[in-house]
């Protein structure tokens, strides 16, 4: 039998990131800079309970994913230099694991290659020969046996010989009606004829179309893309933004519809009790924008990074709530 070498894995993981760079996911993936990279690695994992995927994460990163280090997740990110390479097609990485987290990122299946390699059935590299059928009209039946043993010694001597060798089983498969004859018939025809370039191509091409379907009714019949408009986020079709609007089109996240821009007054609430601030501010140019949570870590237009308000920041850039 032929086997699924991890070099198949690979090809196959690159043929759907030539698929998804142009998708929903293009913000991530065109190009697929270790910054955007490690964006599109926290959106799979912050809600991922696949024991797969989160194997190969600590097998890559050699610490195990933890949603409140966020921080620290961050300080990865030339991490993900050499998956960026690999997808671009400029190098392999060393670290097969690279390639098992570049399936993850974008939602390759099957994986990881060990269930890629059980999934995908191959056909025999040498054909199976199947029973010998006797004619079922008269004539002379030892004449016929050497005949068939003459063309056995000589089926090397030609491919056209060969041929016409194997043609004759399967009419005599047709006139005798065995049908489980006929079947082997057929297989052993059909895998001279294929070369292992073809099979490769049809297996891969057959996964392509798959992945590719399944993402179509997935992404384009939902909802499940985002956008900030204006003082919050609305959910949008991934391929379809809001009219005039030019903000950047993300993944869905529930936890920031309820993420939204605040006029900070004077007698707005910013700090807890114990003197925790629960308004988050980022600056633009003379000027600061508040919000009612920390949201992903990033204004939303000016990817400036949030930071908790003070309240020397809040006496500077207060507003007047009684004029809005």
């Amino acid at each position: 039998m032929q086997k699924i070498t991890f070099e198949d894995y690979k090809k196959a993981v690159k043929a759907k990131f030539e698929i998804e760079k142009e998708g929903v996911y293009f913000n991530f993936l065109s190009p697929p800079s270790q910054a955007n990279l490690r964006n599109l690695c926290w959106e799979r994992f912050k809600s991922n309970s696949n024991a797969d995927d989160l194997s190969t994460f600590s097998s890559f990163f050699e610490f195990e994913f933890d949603p409140e280090k966020k921080n620290h997740f961050k300080e990865q990110t030339d991490r993900f230099r050499p998956i960026g390479s690999f997808l671009k097609g400029e190098k392999d990485p060393a670290n097969r694991f690279a390639v098992e987290l570049a399936a993850v990122l974008i939602d390759f299946k099957p994986r990881p290659f060990k269930k890629f390699r059980e999934v995908v059935v191959t056909l025999p590299e040498k054909p199976i020969e199947g029973p010998k059928i006797p004619l079922p009209f008269s004539g002379n039946i030892n004449n016929n046996k050497e005949q068939e043993e003459e063309n056995k010694v000589e089926e090397d001597e030609g491919e056209e010989e060969s041929d016409n060798e194997n043609q004759g089983k399967f009419e005599d498969g047709l006139r005798a009606g065995n049908q489980s004859s006929l079947f082997g018939n057929l297989k052993n025809r059909f895998s001279e004829n294929f070369s292992k370039k073809l099979k490769k191509t049809i297996i891969a091409t057959i996964i392509i179309f798959a992945l590719t379907a399944t993402t179509i009714c997935y992404f384009f019949f939902k909802k499940n893309c985002m956008q900030w408009s204006d003082n919050h986020y609305e959910l949008v079709y991934c391929d379809k933004p809001l009219e005039g609007n030019l903000n950047e089109i993300i993944l869905r996240d529930d936890n920031l519809l309820n993420f939204k821009k605040l006029m900070v007054c004077d007698t707005t609430t910013c700090f807890k009790p114990d003197g925790e601030a629960i308004v988050w501010y980022a600056k633009r140019g003379d000027k600061a924008d508040f919000f009612n949570a920390n949201g992903n870590g990033r204004h939303p237009e000016t990817k400036r990074s949030l930071r908790p308000v003070t309240e020397y920041i809040r006496g500077k850039y207060k507003g007047d709530c009684a004029s809005k």
